[in-house]
C-alpha cells in the first residue's frame, strides 16, 4: 500500500503535538516526515521533503499559511488542508485559489480531520491515475509521430526530385527540419538482431547528436535505420568515410550486436539524397565479404578481398566496357570469361564465386547509378545477399549472373521507351479509386511493377506536381467527403486514410484548406 508524505506547520507547539497523535496516521496510510512552527520553516521543508499533503495554520509569524501556499504552489505541486481558528471566509476563498483541498476550524476534530485525509487520499489517487494515463497518451502519441515519420521519409528516400526546392516542399509538409549545406549523404544502419530495434534508434540518435552534424533518421524496414546528413562545411567522400567509420566505432561500443553500415554517394545537391538512399542500401550487400560489422561504401570494390584470390583487370575492364556499350553479346561473353577463370584458371572456391557474383551485379548497379535515365533498383526486391547464397554451382551462379544485369539494363532500357503519358494515367485513376488503401509511394510502385524513384520522376514530369502532393490532395479531398457525410471522429478518419499521427493529418488538413476538421464539419464554404 502506498504512503503517504505530510508536513505539519503550525507555530503553536502543542497543536503540531496534537496533531501527531489525534489519530494513528500509518493506519490510513500516511506518514508524518517534517514539522514546522512557521511558513518560512514549512516552505522550506516543502522544498526538502517533497510531500504529498501539507496540513497548515495560517496565522504564524515571519510568514503566513496562505503566504507559504501561495510561494510553494508555484514550484511544487502537492494538497494542503488547511487549520484556523478563525472562521473569516475570505481566508477560505483565498486558500481554495491556490488548491487548497480541505479548510477545519481549530480545534480540530478526529472524525473531520479522517474525512479530510480520505478526500486527499482520492484526489491524489485520481491525480495519479490521470497523470498515469496522460503519460501514455504521450508517449502513444510520440510513437505515433516517429511511425508517421518513418513512412514519410521513406516515400521521400524513394522519391525523385527535379530540384532542391522540390525536396524541401515536400519536408515542410511535415514540418521536418533539414538545413541547407554544402553536401549531402545518406547512411544505412542495419542490424542482424530485431529484438531491441526501437532500441537501436536511441543508441544511434546519442551518437549521432554528438556526431556534430545535421541529420534526419527513420526507419527504413529489414532491421535497417536510414540517416540523411547535411555538411554545413565543405568535404571529401574519403573524409566523411573516414568520420563514419569512427562513428560506427562509437556505435558498436555501446550497441553489442553487430551492425553493417552502408554509405551512398555524396553530393552537393540535396534532391540526390534518394539515389544516395539507394545507393547506401545496396552497399549493405558487400557485408557478405567484410562482415556483419562492417563500413561500406556504395562506390566501393568487392574484388581485391585478401582472401580470395583476386581477378585480373583486364577482365574487369572488359565486363565494364560492355556495360558502357549496353551489348548483350559483349556482357555475356565478358561474364563468361570471369567464370572461366574462376572455375577452371584459379580453381576458386564456391565462397570466392558467391562474392565475385556479387560483385559483376553491384558493378553493373554502380555503372547504371551514374545515368540520368536509371529509374533505380529497390533494396527490397532484389537482397543479392539472400539470392546468392542459395545457389551452390558455379554454371546456376553464372546464370544468375547474366539474367540480373540483363533484368537490370533491360529495366533502364524499358524506361527510356515506355509511354509514361498512359502509366501516369492509369496511377492516377489506381489512386482516386483506392483512396482508402495504403497510397505509399513504395506500394503503388508495386502494383505497376515499376521502381519508386522511376514512379516519382515519371509522375512529375508530366503532371508537373509531386507525387507526394497529388496524394495527400487526394486524401484531403476523400477527409473532406468523409467530414461531412459521415459521423467518423477526426481520428478514426485520419486512421482510415492511412496517417498514424491523427494530429499531423489535423494539421495538415488545416494548412491545406485553412480550416481544422472540425471547425470545416461545421462550415464548409
Amino acid at each position: 500500500m502506498k504512503t503517504y508524505r505530510v508536513i505539519l506547520v503550525d507555530d503553536e507547539p502543542i497543536i503540531l503535538q496534537g496533531l501527531q497523535i489525534l489519530i494513528n496516521w500509518a493506519s490510513y496510510g500516511f506518514e508524518i516526515v517534517g514539522c514546522a512552527s512557521d511558513g518560512a520553516e514549512g516552505l522550506h521543508l516543502i522544498q526538502t521533503l517533497s510531500p504529498d499533503l501539507v496540513i497548515s495554520d495560517i496565522q504564524m509569524p515571519n510568514m503566513s499559511g496562505v503566504e507559504m501556499i501561495s510561494q510553494a504552489h508555484d514550484i511544487y505541486r502537492c494538497k494542503y488542508i488547511v487549520l484556523s481558528g478563525y472562521s473569516d471566509f475570505s481566508y477560505a476563498q483565498q486558500c481554495i485559489s491556490y488548491g487548497v483541498q480541505e479548510y477545519l476550524l481549530k480545534p480540530v476534530i478526529e472524525e473531520e480531520l479522517i474525512q479530510a485525509l480520505e478526500k486527499v487520499k482520492l484526489c491524489i489517487d485520481s491525480e495519479a491515475a490521470s497523470d498515469a494515463a496522460m503519460t501514455q497518451l504521450d508517449d502513444l502519441n510520440q510513437q505515433l509521430h516517429i511511425l508517421a515519420a518513418d513512412e514519410f521519409l521513406r516515400d521521400i528516400s524513394n522519391s525523385y526530385f527535379e530540384t532542391d526546392e522540390d525536396f524541401y516542399h515536400s519536408l515542410s509538409d511535415y514540418a521536418l527540419q533539414f538545413p541547407k549545406g554544402e553536401h549531402y549523404l545518406a547512411v544505412s544502419f542495419q542490424t542482424s538482431s530485431s529484438d531491441n530495434i526501437s532500441l537501436l534508434r536511441d543508441v544511434l540518435t546519442e551518437q549521432l547528436d554528438a556526431f556534430g552534424c545535421n541529420y534526419l533518421l527513420f526507419y527504413y524496414g529489414n532491421n535497417t535505420y536510414m540517416c540523411l546528413f547535411t555538411f554545413s562545411e565543405n568535404c571529401t567522400a574519403a573524409e566523411t568515410h573516414k568520420d563514419i567509420q569512427q562513428l560506427h566505432t562509437q556505435i558498436t561500443a555501446c550497441w553489442k550486436a553487430d551492425l553493417c553500415i552502408g554509405i551512398g554517394k555524396l553530393d552537393t545537391q540535396v534532391r540526390m539524397l534518394p539515389l544516395s538512399c539507394q545507393q547506401a542500401l545496396h552497399a549493405l550487400s558487400f557485408k557478405i565479404i567484410r562482415g556483419a560489422n562492417s563500413v561500406n561504401p556504395f562506390d566501393s570494390t568487392l574484388q581485391n578481398a585478401h582472401f580470395i584470390q583476386t581477378i585480373p583487370e583486364e577482365l574487369w575492364n572488359t565486363y565494364r566496357q560492355s556495360l558502357l556499350q549496353s551489348n548483350f553479346a559483349s556482357i555475356s561473353g565478358a561474364i563468361q570469361k570471369i567464370f572461366r577463370y574462376m572455375t577452371t584458371v584459379s580453381k576458386m572456391p564456391v565462397l570466392g564465386i558467391h562474392i565475385n557474383t556479387l560483385n559483376l551485379i553491384m558493378t553493373c548497379i554502380q555503372y547504371l547509378s551514374e545515368l540520368q535515365t536509371f529509374p533505380g533498383v529497390s533494396y527490397d526486391d532484389s537482397n543479392f545477399m539472400t539470392q546468392i547464397s542459395t545457389i551452390q554451382t558455379a554454371e546456376e551462379l553464372e546464370k544468375y549472373t547474366e539474367n540480373m544485369v540483363y533484368s537490370l539494363i533491360n529495366n533502364n532500357r524499358d524506361v527510356e521507351i515506355a509511354k509514361p503519358t498512359e502509366l501516369i494515367q492509369r496511377v492516377e485513376n489506381y489512386i482516386n479509386e483506392n483512396y482508402l488503401e495504403d497510397l505509399s509511394l513504395m506500394n503503388i510502385a508495386r502494383v505497376f511493377y515499376i521502381s519508386p524513384i522511376y514512379l516519382s520522376q515519371t509522375f512529375k514530369k508530366q503532371t508537373g506536381q509531386l507525387y507526394l502532393d497529388y496524394i495527400t490532395q487526394v486524401k484531403i479531398n476523400a477527409a473532406k467527403k468523409m467530414l461531412l457525410t459521415t459521423d467518423l471522429l477526426v481520428y478514426e478518419i485520419a486512421e482510415q486514410l492511412h496517417y498514424k499521427d491523427p494530429k499531423y493529418f489535423s494539421k495538415l488538413f488545416e494548412k491545406k484548406t485553412g480550416k481544422k476538421p472540425s471547425e470545416f464539419r461545421k462550415n464548409p464554404n
